[in-house]
Order: C-alpha cells, then sequence, then structure tokens
C-alpha cells in the first residue's frame, strides 16, 4: 500500500500553548485574578490577594481533564497554599478565594466534591 506524501490532520480539540501558559504564571505583568472575597465580614475591606490567571486556568483544565464537568467549585494547590475557585464548563473561571478565604468559606459552606475518584485529587500547580 502505497501512502500520500502529504496528509491533513485534524485535531478533535483546541491546542493549548503550554509555553506560553507557563511564561503567564511566571511574568509579573500576566493578567491576574483577585480574591473575591468582599469583605462582608472584616468589617468591609476588600481582599487584595491575586493569583494569576494561568495559574487557575491551568488547574480548571486540570480537573476537566481529570473527568469534572459542568459549573463547579474546586480547590488546587499553588505555592504551598490550598485556593479555591469556581470553573465554568466552557474552561473559563468566575472567580476564586485566597486561601484564607478559601478556608473560610468551606467552614461556612462546605464544597461538594464530584464523585469522580480523579476528580477528588487536589490539583498541584507550581508557579
Amino acid at each position: 500500500m502505497k501512502l500520500p506524501e502529504t496528509c491533513t490532520v485534524e485535531l478533535a480539540a483546541p491546542v493549548t500553548d503550554l509555553a506560553a501558559r507557563r511564561s503567564m504564571r511566571r511574568d509579573p505583568s500576566a493578567p491576574r485574578l483577585k480574591c473575591v472575597s468582599s469583605g462582608y465580614l472584616a468589617e468591609g475591606r476588600s481582599c487584595c490577594e491575586t493569583i494569576p490567571a494561568g495559574v487557575v486556568t491551568d488547574a480548571w483544565a486540570a480537573q476537566q481533564r481529570a473527568g469534572v464537568r459542568g459549573d463547579r467549585f474546586f480547590h488546587f494547590r499553588w505555592r504551598g497554599d490550598v485556593w479555591l475557585a469556581f470553573g465554568r464548563r466552557n474552561g473559563r473561571i468566575r472567580g476564586v478565594y485566597c486561601p484564607t478565604h478559601s478556608t473560610e468559606r468551606d467552614l461556612r459552606a462546605p464544597v461538594v466534591e464530584s464523585s469522580g475518584e480523579a476528580a477528588r485529587e487536589t490539583i498541584v500547580m507550581t508557579g
């Protein structure tokens, strides 16, 4: 059987530029997400903690690859701390809670994890 000299390959899903994602996590000028804690329990002061957007979107993408579906909260680890974020089924992030406010929120309203074994594993991101 003779193979064609050229062929076209169609990808079923978009390919992520991993080098760009890594640089976005390291670059101080890269977009950052601010903790959404409004401070209603802290005398009206909003939280000023931020995290690179690429770290959060990478953590959500890892959750989705592990079988998580739909819009939901998820925990992830970055630089030794556990953050909480809300991921959308379309791959976007709705918001994040810093480690301090993540813990406070979990005490008020525990996050229900997905029933899938892979989804229960903590996703570790380095930056």
